[in-house]
């Protein structure tokens, strides 16, 4: 049947597979929050994802068991150290798994595997085995405990789940197909119907077909302007790299750019917001009610990115906030956070660690390393906005702001699309280098107008000298 529906739709074998366990996933997992809280919920989310990945990629499956099996061994045997362990295991494989595979030029390419359905389960792994060991460190500690250990105490986990409660959290609702990532506190309240959910399936809980259907339809949407796009611009690694500066100019060339870099992000929204609305239907989406008016649901867990806040962002660090934000808060929770200098050199490695992530391939290092930079120019003209002009201004430098992240991140993101080094070096080359010279004009300009000295607190001065 796979087969009949790749030869008529002109997709690929793995495409129609993974597009099919997809669809699939919708019925099968709203269906999650009608069964008996507790462990039927585990049950059926381990057999459920285990059957649409094995519809999705085959005998690809072992892979997901054999990590699960792996990392739960590392929290029963080694519970103060499974979540470096973790880190060093299957994070490594990850990593080699794009190299073995050449992941990124089969993407490029059109044919789906499994690595990147792994990358969802990785970060549940280092996500789950973390929580464990912070939990396992922190017996026997004093009380006292610092800001960064105050947030991550919802977190923590402090006994060993059980298997069957393990494994439901790894298969949850199918989300390891395509995203989101949620911690395993969240999970535990959606299972057992408790916190956010303990209202689940009565009529107080907020009904869910609205937002459910309004994230389908920008589904739709993005899969019909994938399409589209895709049917003018068939090759965008050769597009991009291709010197067509005498034919269409610098600008000509940073829109095709552009477009090439929404026809790539569109089959993300695509995914992101079909798995949106399965989230919303199942009723694990629900996020609490509005602070503004305290009536209106919030369905946050649910939404992985939104399209126009991810076009048209009002900053750089801004659209990191928007863009895949369940893995960006995953990427804050478990590399940021905890590494110990700050500012840029922090950006650098937590950015370093999403390029990896990605793949095994210069693209991805040098897009994810230079969106470090552009987060951290991104400050510098926040602080040049807010400290040193007038803010009156802010009604005209706001949308240049925004302009220049939009700008900068197409010119970056170039590199995304392409597979090589020389591929991604020959697309800045035929653009002029011009986004990097405006990050060297950004940092003069920050050298120009550095932080302003934080004002000394009075009273500790006062007593420091009685």
């Amino acid at each position: 049947v796979l087969a009949s529906l790749s030869q008529a739709s002109g997709l690929p074998l793995s495409q129609v597979s993974f597009l099919v366990a997809t669809l699939l996933n919708c019925p099968i997992a709203a269906a999650t929050r009608f069964l008996p809280k507790g462990s039927a919920r585990h049950a059926y989310g381990t057999l459920s994802t285990l059957g649409l990945l094995t519809l999705a990629y085959g005998r690809d499956v072992e892979q997901f068991v054999y990590a699960g099996a792996l990392v739960y061994l590392f929290m029963r045997f080694f519970p103060r150290h499974c979540g470096y362990l973790t880190w060093g295991t299957i994070f490594s494989y990850q990593v080699y798994l794009h190299y073995e595979r050449a992941s990124e030029e089969a993407w490029n390419a059109g044919e789906l595997d499994f690595t990147g359905s792994f990358m969802m389960l990785t970060l549940r792994l280092i996500s789950i085995a973390m929580d464990y060991q912070d939990g396992a460190r922190s017996k026997g500690r004093s009380t006292k405990k610092t800001a960064e250990e105050e947030g991550r105490s919802k977190r923590v986990i402090t006994a060993l789940p059980p298997v069957l409660e393990y494994s439901g959290y790894l298969g949850a609702i199918g989300a390891v197909l395509v995203g989101p990532h949620f911690f395993f506190h969240d999970y535990l309240d959606y299972a057992n119907s408790t916190g956010e959910y303990a209202l689940l399936n009565t009529d107080a809980f907020p009904g869910v077909w609205g937002p459910a259907v309004k994230a389908m339809m920008a589904s739709a949407f993005s899969a019909a302007l994938y399409f589209k796009t895709g049917s003018l611009i068939t090759n965008r690694a050769a597009v991009l790299t291709w010197d067509s500066r005498k034919t269409l100019g610098i600008w000509g060339k940073l829109l095709v750019g552009f477009v090439c870099n929404v026809n790539y992000r569109l089959k993300l929204y695509f995914a992101w917001h079909l798995e949106e609305a399965v989230l919303i239907l199942s009723g694990f989406g629900f996020s609490g009610f509005s602070t503004s008016d305290g009536v209106t649901p919030v369905w946050t867990k649910a939404v992985s990115a939104a399209m126009i806040e991810c076009e048209m962002p009002p900053s750089a660090a801004i659209s990191v906030v928007k863009w895949n934000r369940h893995t960006g808060t995953w990427l804050r929770t478990y590399v940021y956070d905890r590494i110990p200098m700050k500012g840029l050199a922090a950006l650098l490695v937590t950015q370093t660690v999403c390029g990896l992530w990605h793949g095994c391939s210069p693209s991805f290092i040098l897009f994810f390393s230079h969106s470090a930079v552009l987060i951290y120019s991104s400050r510098i003209l926040y602080r040049i906005q807010t400290k040193y002009m007038a803010p009156e201004t802010l009604s005209w430098t706001n949308p240049m702001h925004s302009f220049y992240t939009t700008f900068m991140l197409s010119y970056i993101a170039g590199g995304y699309n392409v597979v090589s080094l020389q591929s991604v070096l020959d697309w800045w080359q035929s653009v002029g280098w011009i986004g990097h010279y405006i990050f060297a004009a950004v940092f003069a300009a920050g050298a120009v107008f550095p932080k302003p000295n934080k004002p000394k607190d009075k009273s500790r001065t006062k007593n420091k000298t009685n």
